[in-house]
């Protein structure tokens, strides 16, 4: 290895489509997400990310997709010591905490180079193919999901087929009576709520190809046909209701944290990056029917054998009473980013928040100290 080049154990690696690069001179922030962007607050939460792995003794950083270079290589990136650093070498890791979801067919390459080698190890990596592509994620898990189908292109004569074969499953379902007119459509690599239309294939199909338009330029992005299903009356938490879903964090077989998210009224998404409300719950609240669905999906994901999982679930409950997985997620955010910028939650609400982020980035800095371990990797 070349002696100009810094030898981290972990780097963070971030699309360069919402961070900056150390490297761009252009940007003269002092933190890598900026304070004008909808992604400031990720900020803090990194800040203690570094932190805390400078602790637990991992020598860590941050980088961007802008700044791959090589396997495991980058051209410049981000430190933390009293406050953010820039740093205009190079950087190389042979375990990448990946954040990076690529958007186009520039960033798909960029990714595959910074994974060319096999001796990079890229955190949680076996469960990306099951839970990034909602489609996977539906054939993986089909006796539980919302029924998926996927859509070839988003052109009338496409949308119909989707829908037709959509039916077909709706019509056979054990849940049927769940299941009306009205149809989402989602990117099937999307995640944080963006790319969810829901459309009534009477009315809305202009509209929809008018969003379409926009990303045609984009060829990696692809989507989904779902039915939308009523659930303002599904999960009741005291004085919580309306469109709930229940997330449920998973650490290695175990569950460590659960929260609800509740929709804004008149929306039907629960996100929290979009201001909705967060409120995390103990464990012991989950309810008996939910927490069967939970270890059923777990055995699912436990017999594929994968070490170091790391994981979340999200869960709706429709008016009917049934249970639905909606989605995994492998990387669960470790950002309080609802916190100061949401004003649907209270100050008490934020602080819980921001605790449990903090105790879920303590976990998982632990994960990562034994793969830096098993891997024989230490540098300071």
């Amino acid at each position: 290895m070349d002696i100009k080049i810094k030898q981290y154990d972990v780097i963070v690696v971030y699309s360069e489509s919402i961070t900056n690069s150390a490297r761009d001179r252009n940007y003269i922030e002092k933190s890598p997400f900026s304070s004008k962007g909808n992604y400031r607050i990720y900020n803090d939460g990194y800040r203690y990310f570094l932190l805390r792995c400078k602790k637990m003794g991992i020598n860590a950083a941050f980088a961007t997709s802008k700044d791959i270079i090589g396997s495991g290589l980058f051209q410049s990136f981000w430190t933390y010591d009293k406050g953010w650093v820039r740093n205009y070498g190079k950087a190389y890791s042979r375990v990448i905490f990946n954040k990076f979801d690529p958007s186009n067919v520039k960033q798909k390459n960029k990714l595959k180079l910074l994974t060319s080698s096999k001796s990079i190890y890229i955190f949680n990596k076996e469960l990306v193919k099951f839970f990034r592509n909602k489609s996977n994620t539906y054939i993986l898990l089909k006796e539980f999901a919302v029924p998926t189908i996927k859509i070839k292109n988003l052109s009338k004569k496409n949308l119909y087929l989707a829908k037709n074969k959509l039916d077909k499953l709706l019509k056979n379902h054990k849940h049927k009576k769940d299941f009306f007119n009205n149809y989402l459509i989602k990117d099937e690599f999307g995640s944080g709520g963006r790319k969810i239309f829901k459309i009534n294939f009477n009315q809305d199909l202009k509209e929809i190809k008018k969003k379409y338009e926009l990303n045609k330029k984009n060829k990696l992005i692809s989507y989904i046909l779902q039915p939308f299903i009523n659930c303002d009356k599904g999960f009741v938490f005291g004085k919580y209701k309306g469109f709930i879903d229940f997330r449920v964090i998973i650490i290695n077989k175990k569950i460590i944290q659960t929260y609800i998210r509740i929709s804004r009224k008149g929306g039907f998404k629960c996100n929290g990056e979009e201001g909705d409300k967060l409120i995390h719950l103990p464990i012991k609240s989950i309810p008996k029917d939910l927490m069967i669905m939970v270890n059923k999906v777990k055995k699912v994901i436990n017999n594929l054998k994968i070490k170091n999982q790391v994981y979340s679930l999200d869960f709706i409950k429709s008016n009917n009473k049934n249970i639905y997985l909606v989605e995994g997620n492998d990387k669960p955010g470790i950002t309080w980013a609802f916190g100061k910028n949401n004003k649907s939650m209270t100050s008490k609400d934020k602080s819980i928040n921001q605790q449990k982020t903090k105790e879920l980035i303590n976990l998982i800095v632990n994960e990562l100290k034994l793969i830096i371990k098993e891997r024989g990797i230490i540098h300071i």
